[in-house]
């Protein structure tokens, strides 16, 4: 998304002063609130002031209500906006005494008639009108009545000190916000300036420098370096366990290539067609070594793939043990071995990469037969333990030597007490995969000084 793409410093600018506006938005309606309100409060004071004037003017004349309007109550009220004005004086009854006949008629019952004030807006000729209202008393001569005296503006003068209230508060608003950009673009600038430090200090690096990131960084990223600096430290193992991997490899491959390069030469060199046969015999066996080898080093490959490309699934153990049994049968039944399955109770699942358990399977079954003399047995075996399942590969061959035993998982490891065609990647390949799947392997002895049994326990899934 383009939004993601966008500087961490535009992004932060952006959150800030958009949430800046937003205050100031909701500060700017609580201002015109305010203004509407000291406007009003003020104006109204001026039209009560001459709504009391002109009352102060009303006298009883016989038996009737008389006022003689002071203009220059009236003029008060005129603002710089030339505001009109309006007044009425009515007596008891609504009887109209003075002023402008057609303006709002008010309820009696809305006047106070304890002297308080009434304001109100209307409309009047087409404008708009703020009206105040005071009713009072008056007795003389044969008359005591109550009379009301309404005093009304156009509201134009208000609204323009509301306006001009507004625009102040705007104008402070809009500084406010690009003062606090300003100060925001800043900040944030310099506040990444460790990021950027680090940035050249990574720049600097070669591509095989992978120490750890030491420099000082803000508290926010601290978690973010840490997760870098674990993940150059798994990569530094990662290529080390290559080099070492690949180093290892390429002794291993250089001695059959050289004795299949030397039995090619000796080949070529003989002319007795016996010695040639046993000669290309050798040449036939190299190879065949030698193809192991490299099979069981892209096995190896294998159980390193990254573990986005490491597909895990349910797997049924029981069809995948007896389909690599019976897979091996030709071979033990040509080597006069007895090769079978058998599976002790109901068994479930497993979860993981159905090829790499195969994988492992069968180098047992190949290490199994490839010791055993004719006439032995090699089982292969489906059990429950606990919460584990078993695949257990028993033979009744030569067995392990004690001695050798801690040491037959490790890579390119060959008995020196026996004539080993190995290359010492089996069980080490088979120690990878279960270390994958979260499971084990076990070596166990079946007998005193007699038969193998290899464990591999999985966690039932």
């Amino acid at each position: 998304m383009r939004w993601q793409r966008k500087s961490l410093r535009r992004r932060l600018l952006l959150w800030l002063l958009g949430a800046l506006a937003i205050i100031s938005a909701l500060m700017l309606l609580e201002v015109r609130s305010s203004a509407s309100k000291a406007a009003n409060e003020a104006y109204d004071r001026v039209l009560l002031g001459s709504a009391l004037a002109i009352a102060e003017r009303v006298v009883v004349v016989g038996e009737q209500l008389e006022v003689d309007v002071p203009y220059v109550a009236l003029e008060m009220l005129t603002s710089a906006a030339q505001d009109r004005v309006f007044y009425q004086v009515v007596g008891p009854g609504n009887s109209f005494i003075t002023g402008y006949d057609d303006l709002p008629v008010v309820d009696d019952k809305d006047i106070p008639k304890n002297g308080a004030p009434l304001f109100f807006d209307a409309d009047y000729r087409g404008d708009a009108i703020r009206v105040g209202v005071i009713s009072r008393h008056i007795s003389g001569g044969r008359l005591s009545a109550r009379f009301t005296v309404m005093v009304a503006e156009t509201v134009e003068g208000r609204n323009n000190l509301i306006n001009e209230m507004m625009t102040a508060a705007i104008v402070r608003q809009l500084v406010l916000i690009l003062v606090a950009g300003i100060v925001l673009w800043i900040g944030i600038g310099w506040g990444l300036k460790p990021l950027v430090r680090l940035e050249a200090a990574l720049n600097r690096r070669t591509s095989s420098d992978l120490r750890p990131i030491e420099h000082e960084v803000p508290q926010e990223v601290r978690h973010l370096i840490d997760a870098i600096n674990d993940l150059m430290k798994r990569l530094g193992a990662s290529i080390e366990a290559m080099q070492r991997f690949t180093s290892n490899a390429a002794h291993q491959l250089r001695t059959p290539l050289a004795a299949i390069q030397t039995q090619a030469e000796l080949a070529q060199d003989e002319k007795e067609p016996v010695k040639i046969a046993k000669r290309l015999e050798h040449l036939n066996r190299s190879t065949k070594q030698t193809s192991r080898l490299i099979n069981q080093l892209l096995s190896l490959a294998r159980t390193h793939q990254e573990d986005e490309n490491f597909h895990f699934e349910a797997v049924d153990l029981k069809v995948l043990s007896e389909e690599v049994t019976r897979a091996y049968v030709p071979k033990a039944v040509s080597q006069q071995i007895d090769l079978g399955f058998e599976q002790q109770g109901e068994i479930g699942s497993v979860v993981g990469n159905e090829e790499l358990i195969k994988e492992a399977l069968k180098n047992l079954i190949e290490n199994a037969l490839h010791y055993c003399s004719g006439n032995s047995t090699v089982t292969v075996r489906l059990k429950q333990m606990s919460e584990d399942v078993v695949i257990e590969v028993e033979d009744n061959g030569p067995g392990v030597p004690k001695e050798e035993r801690d040491k037959i998982f490790e890579r390119f490891y060959r008995s020196e007490t026996r004539d080993d065609e190995g290359c010492g990647l089996g069980l080490p390949i088979v120690r990878e995969i279960m270390e994958r799947h979260n499971g084990s392997i076990e070596y166990q002895n079946v007998g005193q000084g007699v038969g193998a049994c290899f464990k591999l326990r999985f966690p039932q899934g």
